[in-house]
């Protein structure tokens, strides 16, 4: 297959940004035992995020809920009611973590079991619609599970899946959602595959349409999971992450559960 300039440019930038994006500044090797131990929640930060009575921050893994303002981002929709809810759900309860390290800034990022019960506070919050799924490069923990309740919940129209703000976007609309998280679906007009690189090409125009992309460690993963990348030349698909820009908007692979194939359903 001819090679573009889009191509080129994203195959030489490929390595060192995933290295950089992706390498944790935290070792789990430099925390010992007392920061994976239970402990209770003193102050909730937003849907996702929240503090224990000892100090440490906790970060759902897995998941975003409604982002607070922060900086020169304002709130988005439903962020207080997920915040509020997150409370709830938490409060006064023991908190134990699965699936636990620490994220690179230095929190604690895992699947939280509240109470006696040992409810999964993930899927409590994704059936109540207060967040989306949301994979990291190695996420492998109840992601099938949590994709279920998500799509129940977005079905069904709970929580945020009734606010237009978070509906699936198509390949045309997401041009303006760069730098946010985004659910996109669409067909793919062409997969192309580089020595380095995996492309997943939404449209024809290379300068302005929409293209996932990975690398080829990340393709081989995909194998792995049999879905061969470069043969998903017309297949209506569902990829999920951050909307970066580059020669248009553009998405990083890294976890075979940002892609979901529709094909069938």
């Amino acid at each position: 297959m001819l090679l573009t300039r889009r191509h080129i440019w994203l195959g030489l930038g490929a390595v060192g940004l995933t290295s950089t994006l992706y390498k944790p500044a935290f070792a789990q090797e430099n925390f010992d035992e007392s920061f994976f131990q239970d402990g209770k929640m003193q102050q909730t930060i937003s849907g996702d995020n929240f503090i224990l009575e000892d100090g440490r921050r906790i970060r759902l893994t897995g998941m975003d809920a409604p982002r607070m303002a922060i900086g020169d981002a304002v709130a988005q929709p439903l962020s207080t009611t997920a915040k509020q809810l997150l409370h709830d759900l938490i409060a006064e309860q023991e908190l134990s973590f699965v699936a636990a390290s620490p994220d690179r800034f230095g929190r604690l990022r895992a699947h939280v079991l509240v109470g006696a019960e040992q409810r999964w506070l993930q899927g409590e919050m994704l059936e109540r619609g207060m967040g989306r799924v949301r994979v990291w490069s190695d996420d492998d923990n109840r992601i099938t599970k949590m994709l279920a309740i998500e799509e129940q919940a977005r079905r069904q129209k709970t929580g945020i899946w009734e606010r237009e703000f978070y509906a699936i976007r198509t390949p045309q609309t997401v041009t303006s959602a760069r730098g946010s998280f985004q659910i996109v679906e669409g067909e793919i007009v062409d997969a192309a595959s580089t020595r380095k690189m995996n492309y997943l090409n939404f449209g024809a125009d290379w300068r302005n349409d929409f293209t996932a992309q990975a690398t080829k460690k990340v393709a081989r993963k995909f194998s792995k999971a049999g879905i061969n990348l470069s043969g998903l030349s017309g297949a209506r698909v569902r990829v999920r992450g951050l909307i970066k820009s580059s020669n248009g908007p553009s998405l990083w692979l890294n976890h075979v559960s940002q892609l979901q194939i529709l094909d069938n359903e």
